[in-house]
């Protein structure tokens, strides 16, 4: 059953001196979600620990405000920054003039990237405006990846920053292998799950079992910007018509149409290897 809410009708409670959460996706909300989101506020100079269980996954987006993340070395965050904390990661986020982050762990995300894998689970931070655009081939819908297996080396959750300008949408469409849920980060829209509507604005949260089939529309007046996560990051879409069914492709370039630093790292190797080969 399609769950769907607005963060105002959250409460807000301490969470650590400087710090306020609210729960939005909890056990007692979703049974059985295998996935915790919050919203966290922090006032200016406050500070948080970051220490993910052997087990689980840590991912945060810096919905307003500025941060630093220590951990061997610091980065410096903005509202267009999230990041990707591995099992049994140690650090802490911190700000000086205060920030709002969207917080999601993964519980028991680290059994899903087993000890014996080649490659682990790794910490990444990324500026989501220098990553490469995938834009959908019917229409002018647009989407960045954030974490996936390829990124981040984890199957447990995907993640994507979606852009839907205003009056696109999806066909109708389920997923088979892993639930989802989207929270939306600006303007106005609809969704559609079992043809039963859901109106969507800012702060909204909504909520797709496994195999339920659903369908998500911008207003024909506003562009639509929200988080898309999956988990497990590993899954099958089923299309309602087949014939309708979205097709990506990368254009290669960053949401302000820039050369991302991955192909400008590759045009140097290219160029690196025509010189000196």
């Amino acid at each position: 059953m399609t769950i769907a809410f607005n963060q105002t009708t959250v409460a807000a409670e301490p969470a650590g001196s400087g710090v306020v959460r609210q729960r939005l996706l909890t056990d007692e909300r979703v049974t059985g979600s295998n996935v915790l989101l919050e919203r966290l506020t922090l006032e200016a100079g406050s500070t948080i620990r970051l220490e993910p269980s052997t087990r689980s996954l840590i991912w945060f987006h810096l919905l307003a405000g500025e941060a630093r993340l220590d951990t061997l070395y610091t980065n410096q965050m903005s509202d267009t920054h999230s990041a990707f904390l591995p099992p049994g990661f140690v650090g802490s986020l911190s700000t000086g003039a205060g920030a709002t982050l969207l917080y999601a762990e993964v519980l028991n995300g680290g059994e899903r990237d087993p000890a014996s894998s080649d490659i682990l689970p790794r910490l990444m931070v990324i500026n989501w405006t220098r990553e490469p655009v995938f834009k959908s081939e019917r229409d002018a819908r647009k989407r960045v990846a954030l974490v996936t297996d390829k990124t981040c080396s984890t199957k447990a959750i995907r993640i994507e920053m979606v852009i839907y300008p205003p009056a696109s949408m999806s066909a109708s469409y389920h997923h088979e292998g892993a639930a989802s849920f989207m929270y939306v980060l600006s303007g106005r829209g609809t969704a559609s799950a079992n043809e039963q509507p859901f109106s969507l604005q800012q702060g909204d949260l909504i909520y797709f079992p496994d195999r339920e089939r659903h369908s998500v529309k911008a207003a024909d007046d506003s562009e639509m910007r929200f988080l898309a996560f999956y988990v497990p990051g590993e899954l099958k879409t089923v299309w309602a018509d087949p014939g309708k069914a979205s097709a990506w492709r990368s254009t290669g370039l960053d949401i302000n149409g820039y050369e991302t630093l991955d192909d400008q790292k590759e045009r140097r190797n290219r160029r690196a290897a025509i010189t000196f080969g």
